[in-house]
């Protein structure tokens, strides 16, 4: 543009002065040489800086795919930590588990090998009282008790064969119980039931005969060495909404006076049924949301022992 102006007024000069000759067109040319040098120029240099960009982002992405490949190789490395670390875990979860089922199934055994012995003790007792009738001459008296035996054992060996049982067989079962031993103390121990009205006790699942250990301490460890006033009630209660509680409450002379007893005689007997039944409810609620638990509570009346009170939480959810 510059170059065609200079032409036109060179031009435009020599006219004023009178002069006739041809435009000049050589400065014109100069110019489009130059319009076209200059972009030439400047069209290169634009290249050279699209490569410049061009060779910056392929570099930087090289950069890029060495990072990825270095991350990715620490990625595999983590993860197959990881997975050798969840192998591990899920061994020592399989090893605890099938120890977890071993224990179970190994309490079982011992509460079933204790359930098919049934206290020798009560069943040689029981069937003395039985002898006893019969040599008295009894007869009603001893087929009442035989009865009531027979049907006892039947249960017994019928739960035997379960781990566990309604609470409605678990009560029946221990009615019996508590009425046999009751006539070999000339039906001189007052049982109470006391059962709330809201639970359905032919659903309520609990491990079977859990309750006769402790019903049998409160007879024998407790009331049979009281004279008079013999006391004993179960309590069957709903706990929230997630556990049922049953208490065995007593009015004997209590754990402490019956060790110094138990300490005096020659022939000690260990107990483990109450161990057995700890064992056996703590491997039933391992099923439930809630949990189970066994509280014995010694009583006192002015300062004086004045029974026992055990509390068994069976889970519900």
């Amino acid at each position: 543009m510059l170059s065609s102006i200079i032409s036109l007024l060179k031009y435009l000069n020599l006219q004023s002065k009178g002069l006739s000759i041809e435009p000049s067109y050589s400065i014109l040319y100069i110019g489009f040489i130059l319009e076209n040098v200059l972009f030439a120029l400047g069209l290169g240099h634009k290249q050279k800086l699209i490569l410049n960009d061009r060779n910056t982002s392929k570099n930087k992405l090289i950069e890029q795919l060495k990072e990825n490949s270095t991350l990715k190789q620490k990625i595999q490395e983590q993860l197959e930590i990881e997975v050798d670390r969840l192998n591990k875990q899920a061994e020592i979860d399989r090893l605890k588990n099938k120890q977890t089922l071993y224990d179970k199934q190994f309490a079982e055994l011992k509460v079933s090998a204790l359930r098919s012995q049934m206290n020798p003790h009560f069943i040689f007792n029981a069937l003395n009282s039985i002898k006893r009738y019969i040599i008295d001459n009894e007869k009603e008296n001893a087929v009442f008790y035989l009865n009531k035996f027979s049907k006892l054992v039947r249960k017994i060996l019928a739960s035997s064969m379960e781990k566990e049982s309604t609470l409605a067989e678990e009560i029946e079962t221990i009615k019996l119980y508590v009425n046999i031993e009751n006539i070999r103390f000339n039906n001189t121990i007052g049982f109470d039931l006391v059962i709330d009205e809201t639970l359905n006790v032919s659903t309520i699942k609990l491990p079977s005969l859990i309750t006769q250990p402790f019903i049998e301490n409160a007879i024998w460890h407790g009331l049979s060495l009281k004279n008079d006033n013999r006391k004993l009630t179960l309590s069957v209660q709903k706990k929230g909404s997630s556990q049922v509680r049953i208490d065995i409450l007593d009015n004997g002379i209590g754990r402490e006076r019956s060790t110094r007893i138990k300490q005096k005689k020659l022939l000690k007997k260990r107990s483990v049924g109450i161990k057995l039944s700890k064992e056996r409810l703590k491997h039933f609620s391992d099923n439930y949301k809630s949990k189970s638990k066994i509280v014995i509570t010694d009583l006192y009346e002015q300062d004086k022992p004045a029974g026992t009170k055990v509390s068994i939480l069976i889970p519900l959810q």
